[in-house]
């Protein structure tokens, strides 16, 4: 169960509590990700809070590399999925689910071209194709890889 911490923070938790994460502001925009990765890792579409700045804390806590350059966390004793990230950068999106009793609203939907047709959100919100996805991410990870990629040579 989440709770404010304060009127600026949030927390919440997976299903058992064994892994908690702290928000340091009240978020409340949730993108939904309509992707084969999350799509599969979720049985459905993935609900995410974009949470720079987030700690993640738990014994719990189990991350695995989910593709070329993206890692994700859940809790080893339950299952719940926590978190998404690139493995270069400063981003993460949680999963809006371990924030209970909050107001939050579906403000995007990315990959929305390859969303399924059993399912649909009556939300009226932003809709991102993958083209556009790559568009705005590709620069980012291929900077970054070459930033490392530039410090293995020194």
């Amino acid at each position: 169960m989440a709770r404010a911490m304060g009127t600026d923070e949030r927390s919440g938790a997976c299903l058992c509590g064994a892994v908690s994460v702290r928000l340091p502001r009240a978020m409340c925009d949730v993108g939904v990700c309509h992707c084969a990765s999350c799509l599969r890792w979720n049985s459905g579409p993935w609900m995410s809070l974009q949470a720079p700045g987030a700690t993640v804390s738990g014994d719990a806590l189990v991350v695995y590399r989910s593709s070329a350059f993206a890692e994700r966390g859940f809790c080893g004793r339950c299952g719940t999925h926590i978190f998404h990230r690139p493995q270069d950068g400063p981003e993460i999106a949680v999963s809006a689910g371990l924030f209970q009793h909050v107001e939050l609203h579906i403000a995007r939907e990315i990959f929305f071209d390859a969303k399924p047709p059993f399912y649909r959100f009556v939300a009226d919100s932003e809709k991102r194709s993958s083209a556009s996805m790559a568009r705005e991410w590709l620069p980012r990870l291929l900077i970054r890889r070459m930033r490392r990629w530039l410090r293995r040579l020194r």
